[in-house]
């Protein structure tokens, strides 16, 4: 492979580059660049030089590594040089192929660009501004929602040593209502001495009545009677829960806010509107699949649409054994997968008149009648469904049943 290449092994602060004219020809040995716009601007000549040399545009090639490497993509984007951003599994691959265990910097840069030529990767388009900020947005949803449910945990763990037996009043205890409440009556004692009146006007906000409500009190009042909190519960514990109510309002208010961001975000763009059709694909996951996958004409068959979800099999053969027992690669975008698993659960759940989407629940139904446990049926109907976005989007018609 003749084509140019500058090589970058990004890390914090500072990264190492090469350069080569083709496979085998380095022009410039690794060297050190700072993450600084004098820094940067330090690989250009090296570019020039390239092009001079080959009468080719040069690559840029490094591995992907998060947040470090996409200031660094989006300054070559922005200078028409086509980026190539590797999958950190191919250099790694072709480390563990070396007889020496070596890694150094200088040595990654290199192993990079040999990545690069032995598996004749392509520069793939970056997404607009519009499909960059979804992303940011969906994948900040998914980050604070998981420590929303981390919160929920510690919360609950000091719950139940002050106020026992309080999770039985409340489906939800983390619901606006019974936050209030917790926070004006946080002990079973508190709440046994307070006013009923003070009580019944915090839980009239859940909207539900003064009859239900009343029943609600009685209810609460009872599990206060019979809840045995530790008797060496502190005052740190008090402060403790009043800090947890503060955090997981805090988590509501900055989620509701991104949900809010993301279904704006998402508005505009065609692909959102068409994967609501499909059963089971609601707002946020719509935005989020579309997010992520970005462009659909990437992908010019549905397998290598599945390979980029990671739902495709990993393959092991020795000799002449293969398995037939392969688990799903899991190389891709985990939050399209997670997305799809999301959906795909959503699909088949029952509704008052059947499934959700009668497509999903037959062929979960029919992976479980093969012998399939419960979650394999699962993943096995995610690629199903990613199946059906692939032919939704590429035909620009909505979901129908049929």
């Amino acid at each position: 492979m003749q084509q140019p290449v500058l090589s970058i092994d990004v890390a914090k602060g500072k990264s190492v580059a090469a350069t080569f004219s083709a496979y085998g020809s380095i022009v410039c040995k690794p060297f050190t660049f700072s993450h600084s716009p004098e820094g940067i601007s330090s690989l250009l000549p090296h570019l020039v030089q390239l092009e001079k040399m080959t009468h080719q545009r040069p690559s840029v090639v490094l591995e992907a590594t998060g947040h470090y490497s996409k200031p660094i993509v989006s300054y070559f984007n922005e200078l028409n040089y086509p980026v190539v951003v590797l999958n950190p599994l191919l250099t790694h691959q072709l480390k563990k192929k070396s007889t020496r265990k070596i890694k150094t910097d200088p040595i990654d840069a290199m192993r990079i660009a040999q990545t690069f030529y032995l598996e004749q990767a392509k520069a793939i388009a970056q997404p607009s501004a519009q499909i960059a900020n979804l992303q940011l947005l969906c994948r900040q949803y998914t980050q604070w929602s998981s420590m929303y449910t981390d919160a929920q945990l510690h919360f609950r763990a000091v719950l139940d040593l002050i106020f026992p037996g309080y999770d039985k009043a409340f489906q939800n205890i983390c619901n606006p209502t019974s936050l209030t409440l917790l926070q004006t009556f946080p002990t079973p004692n508190a709440l046994l001495h307070a006013d009923s009146e003070d009580i019944m006007q915090i839980l009239l906000h859940n909207r539900r009545g003064r009859s239900w409500n009343e029943q609600k009190l009685v209810q609460i009042r009872t599990i206060a009677q019979q809840s045995l909190p530790d008797p060496q519960a502190t005052v740190a514990q008090n402060i403790a829960i009043n800090h947890y109510i503060q955090l997981l309002k805090s988590y509501q208010s900055s989620i509701t806010d991104l949900q809010n961001q993301m279904k704006s975000a998402a508005e505009s763009l065609a692909p959102y509107h068409l994967l609501k059709s499909i059963p089971g694909v609601g707002p946020l996951t719509a935005a989020t699949i579309v997010a992520e996958i970005g462009d659909i004409k990437r992908f010019p068959s549905v397998k290598q649409l599945t390979a980029f979800a990671g739902l495709d099999s990993s393959v092991y053969q020795s000799g002449t054994f293969k398995s037939n027992q392969n688990h799903i690669s899991k190389r891709g975008s985990s939050y399209l997968r997670t997305a799809l698993y999301q959906a795909t659960v959503a699909g088949i759940s029952k509704q008052v008149n059947g499934p959700r989407n009668e497509v999903l629940s037959r062929y979960y139904q029919q992976k479980l009648s093969e012998g399939k446990a419960s979650k394999v049926a699962i993943v096995a109907t995610s690629n199903k469904l990613l199946r059906i976005i692939f032919g939704v989007w590429r035909s620009e018609t909505p979901f129908r049943i049929n």
